[in-house]
């Protein structure tokens, strides 16, 4: 099984800044969304990339991007820099590793309903939360959301070494309301426990909000 892995910088231009125009009503979030999705012309199927955004030197907008197929970018839009992507795992191996990841917890609210919560945000807002309780900072609470699920995704993370930065909170507005949700950038030093599912998380990524730039979980060896 392999992917793509793929550099997008966003060209200047007159094309491109009408289409930026457009896309800017919305949210950065979504102008990310619908750009990313211009590297895939023709597509009519599901979702089967996930990226991340960077502001590049220079202020330019770059994309990170792995995918099931080989982007096909707008002419004059895009300069991309594209490779197949095959990550060479080994149990034992170590690994630096870069998130970006919508952290969320799911609370039952008063009608029986499940609902997801920004885990920052719940730990500040909740007197009872385990933050308040145990005297967890609200670093704490977002370290201890990635270190429980990282075994889920075939690794070990060194929570010694676990670096937290640029939380975040969105809106998005559409069609008949609005989208919310947070990011949170992730960066230490991991030791690979399971290659399959570590090298499926590579591809697919992780936890929510994925087409909107969060979940591409970014490796490369460490040592």
């Amino acid at each position: 099984m392999s992917h793509y892995f793929s550099k997008a910088m966003l060209l200047a231009g007159p094309h491109t800044t009408e289409i930026l125009r457009t896309l800017a009503k919305r949210g950065e979030a979504y102008r990310d969304h619908a750009l990313v999705w211009r590297l895939f012309a023709g597509h009519d199927g599901p979702r089967d990339f996930i990226f991340r955004a960077e502001v590049g030197a220079g202020g330019c907008m770059v994309y990170y991007v792995v995918s099931a197929r080989e982007p096909r970018p707008e002419p004059d839009l895009f300069d991309v820099r594209t490779k197949p992507y095959r990550p060479q795992l080994s149990a034992g191996q170590m690994l630096q590793f870069d998130l970006r990841a919508n952290p969320t917890v799911s609370r039952r609210g008063g009608d029986g309903r499940s609902r997801r919560h920004d885990v920052l945000m719940n730990a500040k807002r909740s007197a009872a939360s385990s933050a308040a309780s145990t005297g967890e900072t609200i670093s704490d609470v977002a370290a201890r959301w990635l270190l429980e699920r990282a075994r889920d995704w075939g690794i070990e993370v060194d929570g010694n070494n676990l670096l937290q930065s640029g939380y975040r909170q969105h809106k998005l507005s559409r069609k008949g309301g609005s989208i919310e949700y947070s990011s949170l950038d992730y960066q230490g030093i991991a030791r690979v426990l399971d290659p399959p599912r570590l090298q499926r998380v590579l591809f697919e990524g992780v936890g929510h909000a994925k087409g909107f730039g969060c979940g591409l979980l970014l490796v490369k060896r460490f040592m």
